[in-house]
């Protein structure tokens, strides 16, 4: 019986691995708990994994990383960067299953020649459209309303 209850946990040890393919995750502290698959971070959190056609990075403060679900919730001093995109902001929530991170709080996003500075935003990695919402300001530019950024074309493409 010990046997077996030993073999259970090395898999589940083993099933976050499965999740994301080759993750990298760094902290000052963490821990981890392998039956709900969760590895909370705290302090210089650095996770990166690969998202389809790019790399997906997260720093900050505190991090909680759910393996099985493929969600990523941090908070305080946050970076999320998908390739040269860059987005600084106080939390972020990545839905692996909806392909769309959600950031809030002191938004900044830097993209080639492109800053936007807003309330909240997100970005679809399967539309490769990054949307903002309130007090929404574009290279120095205030903008009445929400505006929609689309990664491949460089280009506003709503407001």
């Amino acid at each position: 019986m010990k046997k077996l209850l030993l073999v259970i946990t090395m898999l589940l040890m083993l099933l976050p691995s499965l999740c994301f393919a080759d993750p990298v995750i760094k902290s000052d502290s963490r821990t981890f708990n392998p039956i709900n698959g969760v590895y909370d971070l705290q302090g210089n959190v650095f996770v990166q994994f690969p998202v389809h056609d790019t790399t997906l990075t997260i720093t900050g403060d505190t991090t909680k990383v759910y393996m099985y679900a493929m969600e990523v919730h941090g908070s305080g001093n946050i970076t999320l960067s998908f390739g040269d995109m860059h987005f600084k902001c106080d939390k972020v929530d990545v839905y692996h299953s909806d392909r769309t991170a959600y950031v809030d709080g002191n938004l900044r996003f830097q993209d080639a020649a492109t800053t936007i500075t807003a309330d909240s935003g997100s970005y679809n990695w399967r539309t490769k459209l990054a949307a903002f919402h309130g007090n929404v300001v574009v290279n120095g530019t205030p903008h009445d309303g929400d505006v929609a950024y689309n990664v491949m074309q460089k280009k506003i493409v709503a407001q």
